[in-house]
């Protein structure tokens, strides 16, 4: 996925080229540059607009985070090489420690996960480059199953099949990952 630049140095750009085309004439043209003219319009981002776009980039993240850990089960546990970008700390170490279970077992899943919604439900710290995000989805596991290698199916019974998620992403090395979170069975 291609990296977007940051809005620091877009948002000054646009502030300097703002101000040079907001003068209404120069003595060098013969018009003073004094004529009373309301301020322009600022299409510079805001707090709010900042704040929006980290949770949707973390939205986005959490997406990629479930697309690879479902890759990872349907393989056995085998895939795992992008665990790393995707996940960090304590969440990249449940990954790994899930794909060494799925390995010892040779349990693999077949189907997908289908994230009904999610949504960032905060980002921080405030007044600040927000670093931080916390994303709630819920997903619906009923098109997928756990198999063992004879093919019959693990899943206990009575497991639910609808999960509210709850994940905390941080922004590292320009990339937000997944750091920490749990699900529970959910009406979502």
């Amino acid at each position: 996925m291609p990296r977007r630049p940051a809005l620091g140095p877009t948002t000054a750009a646009l502030c300097a080229l703002l101000a040079l085309t907001a003068c209404e004439g120069s003595p060098e043209a013969g018009r003073p540059n004094t004529s009373p003219t309301s301020p322009p319009a600022s299409t510079a981002s805001t707090p709010v607009d900042e704040s929006k776009a980290a949770g949707d980039a973390a939205v986005t993240a959490y997406r990629r985070y479930i697309a690879v850990i479902s890759t990872m089960t349907a393989s056995g546990g085998t895939a795992v090489q992008d665990l790393p970008k995707v996940a960090s700390g304590v969440e990249l170490a449940k990954s790994q420690i899930q794909a060494e279970r799925y390995r010892g077992e040779k349990i693999k899943t077949i189907g997908d996960i289908e994230i009904i919604w999610a949504k960032a439900v905060k980002t921080g710290p405030p007044g600040a480059t927000i670093t931080t995000a916390s994303v709630q989805a819920c997903y619906d596991t009923s098109k997928s199953r756990a198999v063992d290698s004879s093919g019959k199916t693990v899943r206990v019974p009575g497991t639910p099949t609808r999960w509210l998620d709850n994940r905390d992403l941080q922004l590292i090395g320009g990339v937000w990952k997944v750091v920490k979170g749990m699900n529970q069975g959910a009406s979502c």
